[in-house]
Protein backbone atom coordinates (compact mmCIF):
# COMPACT_ATOMS: atom_id res chain seq x y z
CA UNK A 1 0.00 0.00 0.00
CA UNK A 2 2.73 2.16 0.72
CA UNK A 3 4.63 1.38 -2.43
CA UNK A 4 1.40 2.21 -4.31
CA UNK A 5 0.16 5.56 -2.41
CA UNK A 6 4.21 6.61 -3.12
CA UNK A 7 3.91 6.02 -6.57
CA UNK A 8 0.36 7.94 -6.68
CA UNK A 9 1.34 10.59 -4.79
CA UNK A 10 5.04 11.22 -7.53
CA UNK A 11 2.63 10.78 -10.21
CA UNK A 12 0.15 13.75 -8.89
CA UNK A 13 3.15 15.60 -8.15
CA UNK A 14 5.01 15.05 -11.42
CA UNK A 15 2.10 15.47 -13.57
CA UNK A 16 1.14 19.27 -11.42
CA UNK A 17 5.01 20.15 -12.34
CA UNK A 18 4.36 19.49 -15.85
CA UNK A 19 1.11 21.36 -16.23
CA UNK A 20 1.97 24.44 -14.32
CA UNK A 21 2.18 26.78 -17.41
CA UNK A 22 -1.16 25.88 -19.01
CA UNK A 23 -3.33 25.65 -15.47
CA UNK A 24 -1.76 28.32 -13.02
CA UNK A 25 -2.10 31.58 -13.47
CA UNK A 26 0.73 33.79 -15.29
CA UNK A 27 1.73 35.24 -11.22
CA UNK A 28 2.30 31.59 -10.03
CA UNK A 29 3.91 30.37 -13.15
CA UNK A 30 6.66 33.21 -13.25
CA UNK A 31 7.29 32.80 -9.35
CA UNK A 32 7.75 28.90 -10.24
CA UNK A 33 10.22 30.30 -12.62
CA UNK A 34 12.22 32.07 -10.18
CA UNK A 35 12.23 29.99 -7.81
CA UNK A 36 13.74 27.19 -10.26
CA UNK A 37 16.55 29.28 -11.26
CA UNK A 38 17.42 30.64 -8.57
CA UNK A 39 17.49 26.95 -6.56
CA UNK A 40 20.14 26.19 -9.31
CA UNK A 41 22.48 28.96 -7.36
CA UNK A 42 21.22 27.82 -4.08
CA UNK A 43 22.52 23.41 -5.28
CA UNK A 44 25.70 24.91 -6.19
CA UNK A 45 26.44 26.32 -2.56
CA UNK A 46 24.63 23.09 -0.70
CA UNK A 47 26.76 20.90 -2.84
CA UNK A 48 29.94 22.50 -1.99
CA UNK A 49 29.07 23.47 1.47
CA UNK A 50 27.76 19.50 2.00
CA UNK A 51 30.16 17.76 0.66
CA UNK A 52 33.21 19.60 1.55
CA UNK A 53 32.08 21.47 4.39
CA UNK A 54 33.10 24.76 2.38
CA UNK A 55 30.49 28.16 2.65
CA UNK A 56 31.06 29.83 -0.74
CA UNK A 57 29.73 33.64 -0.38
CA UNK A 58 30.86 33.54 -4.65
CA UNK A 59 28.38 31.41 -5.39
CA UNK A 60 26.27 34.93 -6.95
CA UNK A 61 29.93 36.21 -8.46
CA UNK A 62 29.48 32.98 -11.02
CA UNK A 63 25.46 33.87 -11.50
CA UNK A 64 26.84 37.01 -12.65
CA UNK A 65 29.80 36.05 -14.52
CA UNK A 66 27.75 34.35 -17.01
CA UNK A 67 24.97 36.47 -16.98
CA UNK A 68 27.32 39.73 -17.92
CA UNK A 69 29.23 38.03 -20.73
CA UNK A 70 25.98 36.26 -22.51
CA UNK A 71 24.96 39.69 -22.16
CA UNK A 72 28.22 41.51 -23.78
CA UNK A 73 28.31 39.41 -26.17
CA UNK A 74 24.71 39.45 -27.48
CA UNK A 75 24.07 43.49 -26.87
CA UNK A 76 26.94 43.63 -29.03
CA UNK A 77 26.10 41.20 -31.59
CA UNK A 78 29.45 39.61 -31.00
CA UNK A 79 27.46 35.60 -30.46
CA UNK A 80 24.13 34.40 -29.96
CA UNK A 81 22.50 31.27 -28.85
CA UNK A 82 24.01 28.84 -28.52
CA UNK A 83 27.10 29.91 -29.06
CA UNK A 84 27.07 32.51 -26.40
CA UNK A 85 25.81 30.64 -23.42
CA UNK A 86 28.58 27.97 -24.49
CA UNK A 87 31.56 31.04 -24.30
CA UNK A 88 29.47 31.69 -20.83
CA UNK A 89 29.90 29.10 -19.30
CA UNK A 90 33.52 28.59 -20.54
CA UNK A 91 34.59 31.81 -18.97
CA UNK A 92 32.87 30.82 -15.83
CA UNK A 93 34.96 27.48 -15.66
CA UNK A 94 38.14 29.44 -16.08
CA UNK A 95 36.98 31.96 -13.51
CA UNK A 96 36.40 29.45 -11.45
CA UNK A 97 39.24 27.38 -12.36
CA UNK A 98 41.27 30.78 -11.09
CA UNK A 99 39.39 31.84 -7.69
CA UNK A 100 39.58 27.78 -6.91
CA UNK A 101 43.58 28.53 -6.66
CA UNK A 102 43.29 31.11 -4.82
CA UNK A 103 41.06 29.66 -2.47
CA UNK A 104 42.53 26.12 -2.57
CA UNK A 105 44.61 26.14 0.54
CA UNK A 106 42.16 27.60 3.17
CA UNK A 107 39.33 26.40 5.19
CA UNK A 108 36.55 27.48 7.40
CA UNK A 109 36.39 31.04 7.82
CA UNK A 110 39.41 31.62 5.82
CA UNK A 111 37.45 29.79 3.32
CA UNK A 112 34.84 32.01 3.64
CA UNK A 113 36.52 35.61 3.65
CA UNK A 114 38.19 34.53 0.46
CA UNK A 115 34.94 33.90 -1.33
CA UNK A 116 33.28 37.17 0.26
CA UNK A 117 36.27 38.91 -1.11
CA UNK A 118 36.34 37.32 -4.49
CA UNK A 119 32.09 38.00 -4.58
CA UNK A 120 32.97 41.59 -3.88
CA UNK A 121 35.57 42.19 -6.73
CA UNK A 122 33.20 40.53 -9.08
CA UNK A 123 30.74 43.43 -8.05
CA UNK A 124 32.91 45.96 -7.94
CA UNK A 125 33.99 45.35 -11.66
CA UNK A 126 30.80 45.08 -12.83
CA UNK A 127 29.41 48.51 -11.41
CA UNK A 128 32.86 50.48 -11.60
CA UNK A 129 33.69 49.63 -15.63
CA UNK A 130 30.78 50.96 -16.85
CA UNK A 131 32.19 50.63 -20.58
CA UNK A 132 32.17 47.70 -20.67
CA UNK A 133 28.94 46.51 -18.53
CA UNK A 134 27.23 50.00 -18.27
CA UNK A 135 28.01 50.42 -14.88
CA UNK A 136 24.99 50.53 -12.34
CA UNK A 137 22.43 51.27 -15.00
CA UNK A 138 22.82 47.52 -16.01
CA UNK A 139 22.99 46.03 -19.27
CA UNK A 140 19.30 45.58 -21.34
CA UNK A 141 17.47 44.50 -24.33
CA UNK A 142 18.74 40.88 -23.99
CA UNK A 143 16.37 38.19 -26.02
CA UNK A 144 15.61 34.66 -25.53
CA UNK A 145 16.30 32.44 -27.69
CA UNK A 146 13.24 31.52 -30.16
CA UNK A 147 12.89 28.31 -28.58
CA UNK A 148 12.27 29.41 -25.32
CA UNK A 149 10.52 31.87 -26.43
CA UNK A 150 7.38 28.96 -27.86
CA UNK A 151 4.20 29.91 -26.24
CA UNK A 152 0.78 27.76 -26.69
CA UNK A 153 -2.58 29.53 -25.65
CA UNK A 154 -0.21 32.47 -24.20
CA UNK A 155 1.95 29.80 -21.66
CA UNK A 156 5.42 30.35 -21.57
CA UNK A 157 6.10 26.23 -22.35
CA UNK A 158 9.52 27.18 -24.11
CA UNK A 159 11.62 28.79 -21.57
CA UNK A 160 9.73 26.65 -18.95
CA UNK A 161 10.62 23.06 -20.17
CA UNK A 162 13.66 23.87 -20.94
CA UNK A 163 14.50 25.39 -17.54
CA UNK A 164 12.66 22.40 -15.82
CA UNK A 165 14.79 19.57 -17.70
CA UNK A 166 17.97 21.31 -17.17
CA UNK A 167 16.91 21.90 -13.57
CA UNK A 168 16.13 18.13 -13.26
CA UNK A 169 19.06 17.02 -14.82
CA UNK A 170 21.62 18.82 -12.59
CA UNK A 171 19.67 17.87 -9.24
CA UNK A 172 19.88 14.16 -10.63
CA UNK A 173 23.52 14.71 -11.48
CA UNK A 174 24.47 16.34 -8.35
CA UNK A 175 23.01 13.66 -6.47
CA UNK A 176 24.44 11.17 -8.32
CA UNK A 177 28.01 12.96 -7.39
CA UNK A 178 26.76 12.45 -3.69
CA UNK A 179 26.63 9.08 -3.93
CA UNK A 180 29.39 8.41 -6.10
CA UNK A 181 33.26 7.26 -5.01
CA UNK A 182 34.26 11.01 -5.87
CA UNK A 183 31.20 11.94 -3.40
CA UNK A 184 32.58 10.33 -0.78
CA UNK A 185 35.94 11.58 -1.45
CA UNK A 186 34.55 14.91 -0.77
CA UNK A 187 32.37 13.46 2.21
CA UNK A 188 36.05 12.14 3.90
CA UNK A 189 37.91 15.65 3.43
CA UNK A 190 34.81 17.44 5.20
CA UNK A 191 35.28 14.96 8.05
CA UNK A 192 39.27 14.84 8.32
CA UNK A 193 41.31 16.82 5.79
CA UNK A 194 44.45 15.51 7.38
CA UNK A 195 43.47 12.05 7.41
CA UNK A 196 42.65 12.00 3.70
CA UNK A 197 45.98 13.43 2.80
CA UNK A 198 47.69 10.70 5.13
CA UNK A 199 45.79 8.04 2.96
CA UNK A 200 47.22 9.48 -0.29
CA UNK A 201 44.29 11.27 -1.69
CA UNK A 202 44.82 14.22 -4.24
CA UNK A 203 42.90 16.89 -1.61
CA UNK A 204 43.74 20.26 -2.86
CA UNK A 205 42.52 18.76 -6.83
CA UNK A 206 39.49 17.43 -5.24
CA UNK A 207 38.33 20.72 -3.56
CA UNK A 208 39.20 22.34 -6.46
CA UNK A 209 37.29 20.03 -8.67
CA UNK A 210 34.46 20.69 -6.24
CA UNK A 211 34.22 24.05 -6.17
CA UNK A 212 34.41 24.64 -10.09
CA UNK A 213 31.13 22.43 -10.06
CA UNK A 214 29.67 24.45 -7.61
CA UNK A 215 30.49 27.90 -9.73
CA UNK A 216 29.60 25.69 -12.86
CA UNK A 217 25.92 25.14 -11.40
CA UNK A 218 25.54 28.92 -10.22
CA UNK A 219 26.75 29.97 -13.49
CA UNK A 220 23.98 28.08 -15.41
CA UNK A 221 21.43 29.99 -13.04
CA UNK A 222 23.19 33.12 -14.58
CA UNK A 223 22.00 32.00 -18.03
CA UNK A 224 18.11 31.35 -17.33
CA UNK A 225 17.99 34.46 -15.22
CA UNK A 226 19.59 36.91 -17.72
CA UNK A 227 17.25 35.10 -20.64
CA UNK A 228 14.16 35.55 -18.06
CA UNK A 229 14.13 38.61 -17.09
CA UNK A 230 16.38 40.52 -19.86
CA UNK A 231 18.56 42.35 -17.68
CA UNK A 232 21.76 41.99 -15.94
CA UNK A 233 22.64 44.47 -13.19
CA UNK A 234 24.90 44.38 -10.36
CA UNK A 235 22.10 44.17 -7.58
CA UNK A 236 22.00 40.29 -8.48
CA UNK A 237 25.58 40.00 -7.68
CA UNK A 238 25.91 41.92 -4.62
CA UNK A 239 26.17 40.81 -0.85
CA UNK A 240 22.85 40.70 -0.18
CA UNK A 241 22.27 38.45 -3.04
CA UNK A 242 24.80 36.30 -0.86
CA UNK A 243 23.24 36.70 1.88
CA UNK A 244 20.20 35.28 0.57
CA UNK A 245 21.37 32.19 -0.97
CA UNK A 246 23.58 31.98 3.00
CA UNK A 247 19.88 32.36 4.54
CA UNK A 248 17.67 30.00 2.08
CA UNK A 249 20.36 26.99 2.25
CA UNK A 250 20.73 27.08 5.92
CA UNK A 251 16.76 27.10 6.01
CA UNK A 252 16.13 24.56 3.96
CA UNK A 253 19.68 22.19 5.20
CA UNK A 254 23.24 22.85 4.39
CA UNK A 255 23.81 19.08 4.18
CA UNK A 256 21.09 18.34 2.11
CA UNK A 257 20.45 19.38 -1.71
CA UNK A 258 16.83 18.68 -1.14
CA UNK A 259 16.86 21.04 1.73
CA UNK A 260 18.66 24.04 -0.43
CA UNK A 261 15.97 23.51 -2.92
CA UNK A 262 13.41 23.73 -0.23
CA UNK A 263 14.67 26.40 1.32
CA UNK A 264 15.03 28.49 -1.52
CA UNK A 265 11.89 27.65 -2.80
CA UNK A 266 10.11 29.01 0.63
CA UNK A 267 11.94 32.26 1.10
CA UNK A 268 11.55 33.33 -2.79
CA UNK A 269 7.65 32.56 -2.09
CA UNK A 270 7.75 34.35 1.10
CA UNK A 271 9.54 37.19 -0.61
CA UNK A 272 7.27 37.46 -3.81
CA UNK A 273 3.98 37.36 -1.72
CA UNK A 274 5.27 39.37 1.26
CA UNK A 275 6.59 42.34 -0.63
CA UNK A 276 3.23 43.01 -2.22
CA UNK A 277 1.70 43.45 1.49
CA UNK A 278 4.86 45.66 3.12
CA UNK A 279 7.95 47.25 2.40
CA UNK A 280 9.62 45.47 5.44
CA UNK A 281 9.74 41.97 4.45
CA UNK A 282 13.17 40.53 5.05
CA UNK A 283 12.46 41.27 8.91
CA UNK A 284 9.24 38.56 8.57
CA UNK A 285 11.88 36.55 6.88
CA UNK A 286 14.85 37.42 9.34
CA UNK A 287 12.38 35.75 12.12
CA UNK A 288 11.64 33.03 10.50
CA UNK A 289 15.69 32.64 10.21
CA UNK A 290 16.28 33.14 13.60
CA UNK A 291 13.59 30.63 14.34
CA UNK A 292 14.94 27.43 12.68
CA UNK A 293 18.15 28.31 13.43
CA UNK A 294 17.81 28.45 17.42
CA UNK A 295 15.10 25.26 16.89
CA UNK A 296 16.24 23.48 13.70
CA UNK A 297 19.75 24.07 13.68
CA UNK A 298 20.22 21.84 10.92
CA UNK A 299 17.31 23.55 8.60
CA UNK A 300 14.11 22.21 8.06
CA UNK A 301 15.62 18.41 6.13
CA UNK A 302 17.31 18.42 9.87
CA UNK A 303 13.96 18.20 11.47
CA UNK A 304 12.78 15.31 9.02
CA UNK A 305 15.94 13.55 9.19
CA UNK A 306 15.15 13.58 13.43
CA UNK A 307 11.90 12.47 13.74
CA UNK A 308 11.95 8.98 13.13
CA UNK A 309 8.56 8.33 10.91
CA UNK A 310 9.56 11.33 8.47
CA UNK A 311 12.66 10.27 8.40
CA UNK A 312 11.87 6.65 7.14
CA UNK A 313 9.44 8.15 4.26
CA UNK A 314 12.44 10.68 3.18
CA UNK A 315 14.76 7.57 3.20
CA UNK A 316 12.54 4.98 1.15
CA UNK A 317 11.85 7.85 -1.56
CA UNK A 318 15.64 8.91 -1.70
CA UNK A 319 16.80 5.31 -2.03
CA UNK A 320 13.77 3.88 -3.79
CA UNK A 321 13.89 1.53 -1.10
CA UNK A 322 17.19 0.07 -1.31
CA UNK A 323 19.37 -0.11 2.06
CA UNK A 324 22.27 3.03 1.68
Amino acid sequence: MNKVFKGVLCTIAAVFVLVIPFIMSDFFTTMTIRILYYSLMGIGFAFLAGQVGLISLAIPAFLGIAGYTLAILETREILFFPFSVIAAMLVVLVMAGIFGFFVNKSKGIYFLMLTLILGQIVWAVARQWASLTNGANGLIGISAPDVMRVSVNGAPVGFYYILLITFLLIVTGVLALTRSSFGMKLKGIRESETRMVMLGYPVARLKWIAFVISAFIAGTAGIFMVYYIGVMHPSSINLDSAAMVLIAVIFGGVNSIIGAIVGMGIIQTFEIVLSGFTSRYMIIIGLMFLIVVMYAPKGLMGMVYRNKYLNSLYHKWYTGGRDS
